[in-house]
């Protein structure tokens, strides 16, 4: 059975725009809360300016410009804007650093 050729080049770029999509929503990696230890969470009125490093789970770990809106001694939620619009989740506290606003 043969290849429709003539609808072969939509076909293909139909099918790379599904999975770009499908990849878009698979959500990043997030630290589970029993290793958020002890110490409450402080949700401050401002939110810091960071640098962290996500970790996701169908390709390598990115650094991406993000807001620190809850942390404490061990983790830190961050939040920032995606092609996929708002994401956020929680990353080890060493792999977060301020940025210049």
């Amino acid at each position: 059975m043969g290849t429709n050729k003539r609808y072969a080049d939509a076909i293909d770029r139909r099918s790379a725009e599904h999975l770009q999509r499908t990849l878009m929503r698979i959500p990043p990696c997030t630290i589970p809360m029993q290793a958020y230890g002890p110490d409450e969470l402080v949700w401050p009125t401002e939110w810091p300016t960071v640098w962290a490093w996500i970790s996701w789970p169908h390709k390598p770990a990115e650094r991406v410009a993000a807001v620190a809106r809850g942390w404490n001694d061990r983790v830190v939620v961050v939040f920032w804007m995606s092609d996929a619009g708002e994401l956020n989740t929680v990353v080890w506290r060493n792999a977060v650093t301020r940025r210049e606003s």
